[in-house]
């Protein structure tokens, strides 16, 4: 038994070594999207807006009183942009805009919180975030 889950994980890393690196991820993003909603990754779009090096996408639905009450958290970081070093709360407002926009599932959800990140790359317990809420019904 043990050889022949060995011999599968051998054979599994020797596939993924012989595929590109781009289409392993556009297969890994199609079914996230099929799974979870087109549209669940920040758009290229976002990412070009704020310059930022990384982006993370949390979800979280609950309900309250019969009614759904989810909220999108979605974490920007080390943005570093004019439009953000120039107008942050309007920047994290058009990257809530696009983010609704192309999520299939937006109606799901009630809010957007966007936390926009900075670390410090000589000490990484200095971290400074800024946090903007919006409402999902304002972008439909």
């Amino acid at each position: 038994m043990k050889k022949r889950s060995l011999l599968i994980a051998f054979c599994l890393v020797f596939s993924l070594s012989s595929c590109d690196v781009e289409d392993v991820f556009k297969g890994l993003k199609w079914g996230m999207d099929n799974f979870i909603g087109e549209g669940f990754l920040p758009s290229d779009e976002i990412v070009a807006l704020g310059a930022f090096q990384r982006t993370e996408v949390n979800l979280q639905q609950k309900t309250e009183n019969g009614e759904a009450a989810g909220t999108i958290e979605l974490k920007l970081y080390n943005g570093n942009s004019e439009a953000l070093r120039f107008n942050e709360e309007g920047t994290a407002r058009k990257c809530a805009e696009l983010y609704a926009e192309g999520f299939s599932k937006i109606e799901d959800y009630q809010k957007i919180m966007i936390y926009l990140i900075q670390t410090d790359p000589f000490n990484p317990d200095n971290i400074a975030i800024t946090e903007y809420v919006f409402e999902v019904k304002d972008f439909l």
